[in-house]
């Protein structure tokens, strides 16, 4: 395919340079050139998504590994069959259920990204996950090895009861949907979305060895629904066969079939007995037989993987008997004070409940130490990617959240994005000092303090931090303010003082920082040597090893202008006087400067939706993104980066326009 394509489905053969339709082509299929007969691998972008492979194609759609161009990361790009659409309403069922599934975070679970509709067709992005699935094993194994499947149902089961607890039935449990992202993590995917396409077509769902009787019947299912299928993923993969034997397309026929499973114990008799009843009760044709929570289930499995290895996964008989102790002793002082220890009991089970899902602390600051050797390596998009997913991991539990926050407002500084580094200082500011242990409310209001302060409109010096604690890591992100604001004279003493600093014990973490925070350093004493000496040359751009103001000053580029909302902030919109007119074409590049920057912020947080065509008269829909460099066009069926220069300055007025709050502070000078 060509670089550049009239249209997101026209191709270019590469042979005879013919371009030709390919819209009713399934992306990567080979189709031949109509004029020369070469044989043409068909592409296709769905927004901003390239597809890139194949990774399998299922019931549902096919499932492409595509990249995606905002991000610069790899995803999942799921295509819902077309004819699976037709019930559907503007597929607006399918956004739904999109959207509840990317509301549940859970390691055990296929993280959802998003959604949307391109080409005619439903997609939705998804965590990419490359180990193959469960089913992939038993294709290749046909008998898999106890503990491995007793470790990928306990993990499913967790994923599963995740979800339940935000009121999500997954509805087609099977080994196809459990995937591995290493050899010993096992997520769950395809939530709801299956259910929900069938049920728009008048179906039931499910896959015959797999289905839950009572779904058979059309009688009302719950988890214990899932909890059937899960049993008789695990009865496949262990033993090598399903739990029923027949082909048949007879619902009633499956149904009789599912009413007298066979018995783990006879077809595997090398399985433990442990194991056996747990997967036996499972798939009891009966709900009310099965297991009556998740967390039974869970304890069960569990008590068979420790009989069988000998290790425990979780210490679930500790976890259970310390709640039981809490409720105990609460129920006892309930007595005497009543209602107080009732919303104490209710905390205390929150916080139990929350802990057993979430992603242990631990796991979360290897995560966060990753992300900070990718800002060193000036990757800073993608630390700030990492930190703000860290931070919503962790809300709640402080304080890490913050520090994830302070990180990310970090690597946005760096990356000179203010609307990012706005947003993660401002969550800082409101969260305060809530869900803090006592021992650390310094600390909170340390975080709290300092993000007050990058807000402001004028930097405020951190004043006599103490480099040996968690106060040297504010150095840092002020001299990137004072450097932002070339005041560097200012920002010198703050990195040395960052880059002497010896933190210590869990705040050790911060030196971290240190090689890059070095990279400023050498920029302003290399900016201060120059200005020391009047008339001499600006430093060549190649002798600066960061981004910033500093750069910008001595390559002749004009300083970023304050954010507008923090300007009028600092001083009331007013009409400019005579002499400030006179003087404005000399600041003509500077005002210019911050337009764009202004637009590149509103462009990137909202998006444009509007109709206009670009100087060669080509005709879009919107704007889904932009940087310094390119703007990227919605097309019809796609997303196309072309150069600022291919939009009139009208056309660009017009969208600016458009994020303009006829209320807002800022309203007056945006349009002016």
């Amino acid at each position: 395919m060509s670089a550049e394509s009239s249209a997101a489905t026209q191709q270019t053969c590469p042979a005879c340079g013919q371009a030709f339709d390919t819209t009713n082509v399934e992306p990567l299929a080979n189709v031949a050139c109509p004029n020369c007969g070469e044989n043409v691998r068909a592409q296709r972008m769905f927004d901003n998504f390239v597809i890139v492979e194949t990774v399998g194609v299922g019931g549902m759609g096919t499932v492409y590994k595509a990249r995606d161009t905002l991000l610069d990361r790899f995803v999942a790009l799921k295509l819902l069959r077309k004819d699976l659409e037709g019930g559907l309403d503007a597929t607006a069922e399918l956004k739904t259920e999109a959207r509840a599934a990317a509301a549940v975070n859970h390691p055990n679970i296929v993280q959802v990204f998003s959604s949307g509709t391109a080409h005619g067709q439903f997609y939705l992005i998804m965590e990419l996950v490359e180990h193959g699935s469960l089913d992939d094993l038993i294709e290749e194994q046909k008998r898999l090895p106890e503990e491995l499947v007793l470790e990928a149902g306990i993990q499913t089961a967790k994923g599963l009861r995740a979800a339940y607890a935000k009121g999500m039935i997954h509805r087609d449990v099977k080994p196809a949907n459990i995937l591995f992202a290493d050899e010993h993590l096992a997520k769950i995917g395809d939530f709801g979305l299956a259910g929900i396409t069938a049920e728009a077509r008048g179906e039931i769902w499910g896959t015959p060895y797999y289905v839950a009787p009572e779904r058979l019947q059309s009688q009302p299912e719950d988890f214990r629904s899932d909890i059937y299928s899960l049993g008789a993923t695990l009865f496949h993969a262990i033993s090598g066969k399903a739990p029923i034997e027949g082909d048949t397309n007879s619902a009633s026929e499956l149904l009789a079939l599912k009413q007298q499973p066979h018995l783990l114990s006879v077809v595997a008799p090398n399985v433990s007995p442990e194991t056996a009843r747990v997967l036996q009760r499972m798939i009891a044709p009966n709900p009310e037989q099965r297991f009556s929570s998740y967390d039974e289930l869970i304890t069960a499995l569990e008590a068979a993987y420790k009989k069988l290895t000998g290790r425990d996964v979780i210490d679930v008989a500790t976890a259970k008997r310390r709640t039981r102790k809490i409720i105990a002793v609460a129920a006892a002082i309930l007595l005497v004070v009543g209602a107080g220890v009732f919303v104490f009991v209710q905390k205390t089970q929150k916080q139990l409940a929350i802990s057993s899902t979430a992603i242990p602390v631990p796991e979360l600051e290897k995560q966060a130490a990753d992300a900070r050797h990718q800002l060193v390596l000036n990757h800073y998009k993608v630390a700030g990617t990492a930190f703000a997913r860290i931070a919503n991991e962790a809300r709640g539990r402080q304080p890490l959240t913050d520090w994830a926050r302070m990180q990310q407002a970090l690597s946005a500084m760096v990356g000179r994005d203010e609307a990012q580094t706005r947003e993660a200082l401002q969550a800082v500011e409101k969260g305060g000092t809530t869900n803090f242990p006592k021992d650390d409310i310094d600390l909170a209001n340390f975080f709290t303090s300092t993000a007050k302060s990058l807000l402001a409109p004028r930097t405020t010096s951190p004043g006599n931090a103490n480099t040996s604690s968690f106060e040297s890591f504010a150095l840092f992100p002020f001299a990137l303010k004072e450097i932002e604001q070339l005041d560097v004279q200012n920002a010198a003493p703050l990195l040395d003082q960052f880059l002497k600093a010896q933190p210590t014990g869990k705040f050790a973490w911060i030196t971290e920082l240190k090689p890059l925070a070095q990279k400023y350093s050498d920029d302003c004493r290399t900016y201060l040597a120059w200005k020391s000496q009047p008339g001499a040359p600006p430093p060549d751009k190649k002798q600066f090893k960061t981004r910033s103001a500093i750069s910008d000053a001595a390559s002749g580029r004009a300083p970023p202008a304050p954010a507008p909302a923090a300007a009028a902030a600092a001083t009331p919109s007013r009409q400019l006087s005579q002499s400030e007119m006179e003087g404005a074409p000399q600041k003509k590049s500077q005002w210019v400067a911050a337009w764009k920057k202004k637009l590149i912020d509103d462009l990137n947080r909202k998006q444009f939706s509007g109709a206009f065509t670009d100087t060669g008269g080509v005709q879009y829909t919107g704007v889904s993104s932009a940087d310094d460099q390119a703007i990227g066009l919605k097309l019809t069926y796609g997303v196309a980066r072309v150069s600022w220069s291919k939009l009139a300055p009208p056309t660009l007025l017009k969208i600016s326009r458009s994020f303009v709050q006829p209320n807002a502070p800022d309203a007056a000078d945006r349009q002016w």
